[in-house]
């Protein structure tokens, strides 16, 4: 039996999208750039928030905005300060959303590059001194639910999952982030539900906190 979860992955999931234009072989599919997966900065955001709680082991954080709820993220090695964050602090963050790298009908060429892609990993765009690759991350299922007026898709989780979130039940209904890109919208619209899909996306992260208090 299906169920529907909604904490999909994705009230945690908040985001944005960017491919570059598709193969003219894989008409539905959007990738991202060929030989640079770029992160833009574009999707650059600010938010002031509460620490609710700090995961030194995978420098990485859970903050409460008012406006999202809880959300998980990656510090970037540009938040020289993580080691200072504690539980409660009240901090300005600047982050990257996440954006999608591809969203295709699941075969073995599509399955071969997306984890192609998680293999190279992205940059930010315009960032100095990042070291760090942003992490990409995959989910496979089945497509149940088409939203075009926000641009979300909702599939039943089969493999995949962020790094250092707990996976989706198998079976579970899940609600991707929205795609706002042209190449992404254009792929979307040539699914239909119950095809099979891969999908890839960069992790949000931080790169910069500012503890206020």
């Amino acid at each position: 039996m299906v169920t529907i979860n909604r904490r999909s992955a994705f009230k945690i999931f908040g985001g944005a999208a960017l491919a570059a234009p598709a193969l003219p072989m894989l008409s539905q599919v959007s990738f991202a750039q060929q030989t640079d997966l770029v992160v833009p900065n574009t999707l650059e955001n600010f938010k002031r928030g509460t620490i609710h709680s700090m995961h030194p082991e995978q420098r990485s954080f859970t903050i409460i905005w008012q406006d999202l709820g809880r959300v998980k993220m990656k510090a970037a090695d540009l938040v020289t300060n993580f080691g200072g964050i504690k539980v409660g602090d009240i901090v300005d963050v600047h982050w990257y959303d996440y954006m999608d790298f591809l969203i295709a009908k699941k075969t073995p060429e599509t399955v071969a590059r997306g984890e192609a892609m998680k293999k190279q990993n992205a940059r930010l765009q315009g960032i100095p001194g990042a070291q760090e690759r942003i992490i990409l991350w995959s989910m496979d299922g089945m497509a149940t639910k088409l939203d075009p007026a926000t641009n979300t898709i909702f599939l039943i989780y089969k493999s995949g999952g962020e790094p250092d979130k707990p996976s989706p039940n198998s079976g579970e209904v899940v609600q991707l982030p929205p795609i706002v890109t042209p190449e992404g919208k254009a792929a979307m619209a040539q699914v239909k539900v119950g095809d099979e899909l891969t999908t890839v996306w960069s992790r949000q992260t931080a790169i910069k906190a500012t503890i206020i208090r």
